[in-house]
Order: structure tokens, then sequence, then C-alpha cells
């Protein structure tokens, strides 16, 4: 039985590698232009909104970056653009913490290399020990915040022992506010030619936004510096 499960976890591991690597050679995701190209070519299929959700999903599982995604989502569905994001980064979330769950020890040494490419303020240790102690306020908090990458948040999540109720709702709640004010701002902003002064409006509840996040983060219990 104890043989069976590790030939399962190794070929789960392998078409895993299989996948990213077809998908970086193939598929170019880590460049911008790459991916406006494949969204567009799809955009007047049947259920473009269903591809567009399912594909944006795919693509954060193997950590390509949720701030890519809300502009395209503006240019594409308008105001509603929003939603087709958090559903996205909602069924990312959940499939990358489901195989965090069952690869712990091989996703934890994955998500250490990736993080600590650059310097980084706040550690991982740190954010696994307040997602264990605080669970949904602190999955609320790191979603609004941008110093944890969406991706490595939702593998960091699933190494923990936050239970999935915390982990969904605070996901949800987390994510849904900013990508509002995202999708009002791009949709603003890419129809600048016909009304400058909502841009300029859009552009104001974006900095309130980003200013009260900022302040948050400096008075919260979660700040690792207190």
């Amino acid at each position: 039985m104890e043989k069976n499960k590790k030939i399962y976890k190794i070929g789960l591991i392998l078409l895993f590698i299989f996948i990213f690597i077809y998908l970086i050679i193939s598929l170019n995701i880590f460049n911008k232009d790459s991916l406006m190209e494949i969204l567009l070519s799809g955009e007047e299929r049947d259920r473009f909104g269903v591809f567009f959700t399912i594909f944006i999903a795919i693509l954060m599982v193997f950590f390509v970056p949720l701030s890519w995604f809300s502009p395209l989502a503006a240019f594409f569905f308008g105001l509603k653009g929003f939603i087709y994001i958090v559903i996205g980064g909602l069924i990312a979330a959940i499939l990358s913490f489901i195989i965090a769950r069952i690869f712990k020890t091989e996703i934890a040494k994955i998500i250490n290399r990736i993080y600590y490419r650059k310097k980084r303020k706040v550690s991982l240790e740190e954010v696994s020990y307040q997602i264990e102690k605080h669970g949904i306020s602190y999955i609320f908090f790191m979603r609004s915040m941008p110093f944890i990458p969406f991706s490595v948040a939702n593998y960091v999540s699933g190494i923990s022992s936050v239970s999935v109720r915390d982990y969904i709702l605070g996901t949800v709640l987390g994510l849904a506010p900013g990508q509002a004010i995202n999708s009002y701002f791009f949709v603003k902003a890419i129809n600048i030619g016909r009304n400058p002064f909502q841009v300029l409006f859009a552009a104001l509840i974006k900095g309130v936004y980003v200013l009260s996040i900022i302040l948050w983060k400096r008075k919260s219990k979660f700040n690792p510096k207190e």
C-alpha cells in the first residue's frame, strides 16, 4: 500500500512538471504579450468567459501573477471583469491548496526557492505561523496585501493547518473588494478618451484604497515588525 502511494505521488509530480514545461514552451505563459494573443484568439468563441476563467486559474496554479489578469478582465468584460478574476482566483487557490496538502514536503521546497529568489521583509515561517494562529482573518489580510504573491500564498496556506472553510472565505473576502476597484479603474483608463475626469475619479478611488491598505498594514496586529 505504501509503495503504491509513493508511485502515485511520483506520477502526479511528474505530470505537474510536464504540464508546467508544456505551458512554458508552447504558450510562453510568463510573457504578457503571448497571453494576450492567446486570449484575443479565443475572444470570439462561445463561452469565452468560461474559457478565460479556467485558463487564468490554471496559469495561477503555475505561478503566473494574478495582477496580470486584472487589466485583461477589464478589457474583455468591462466592469464585471472582477467577477471572472475572483472566480478564477478562487479555483486556482483551491487547486493549489489541494496540491500542497497532498505534497507538503515537495511543495515546501519549491515554494522556498521561488519565494526567496529576491529579498523579502516577511519570512515564510512568519506567514505560516500567522496563518495557523489567526486563520481566516490572516488569510483575508494576506489577500488584501501585496506583500506575498498570490500563488505562493495559496501553497503556503495548503502546507499550514488552516481549515478549508477559513481559507476559502478569507480568499473570497480578501479578493473581491480590491479586484472590483481594479476593474473600475482599468475600465475607465481604457476609455480615457471619452471622459478623462472619470479616469481621475477612478484613480482617486484606487489611491484611497491603496492608502487604506498601507495604513492598515502599519497598524495591523499581523505586522511582523510589531
